[in-house]
């Protein structure tokens, strides 16, 4: 009942839209996790190739960390998890009950801080 208070307004019901689309923009982390190592590995790929290309072209660096010889992917994950994922996935879960999308950032959480933990700075663990 609560919710349909909420969306009888129009300017809450905008809101709620852009909100939602920032979420897609963003929810990465909250995939199953072969989905969100795919696309972290994709987008680190890209920030490297931008830091690559201004090293190249002399310009200002936007993004020293997204090094490929330094960066720690698990690291880059965690802390785009801590700063921007964890605060706006609660309220979502709060507004709208999403376990499964919880349950996957839990579990992406979980690898990444895994891999941190054993200092390695990949996608993946080494083959054992």
């Amino acid at each position: 009942e609560s919710i349909k208070t909420v969306l009888r307004s129009p300017e809450n019901r905008i809101l709620i839209k852009r909100m939602l689309i920032k979420c897609a923009d963003i929810s990465n982390p909250c995939r199953p996790i072969e989905q969100c190592i795919e696309w972290a590995g994709r987008i680190s790929e890209e920030y490297f190739a931008q830091t690559d290309e201004e090293r190249r072209q002399g310009l200002p660096v936007v993004m020293p960390v997204f090094d490929r010889n330094t960066c720690s992917i698990p690291k880059s994950q965690l802390s785009f998890i801590d700063y921007f994922i964890i605060d706006m996935f609660d309220a979502w879960d709060a507004f709208a009950d999403l376990p499964n999308l919880m349950e996957h950032l839990n579990n992406n959480i979980k690898y990444w801080k895994g891999l941190d933990g054993r200092n390695l700075r990949a996608l993946r663990p080494p083959p054992e």
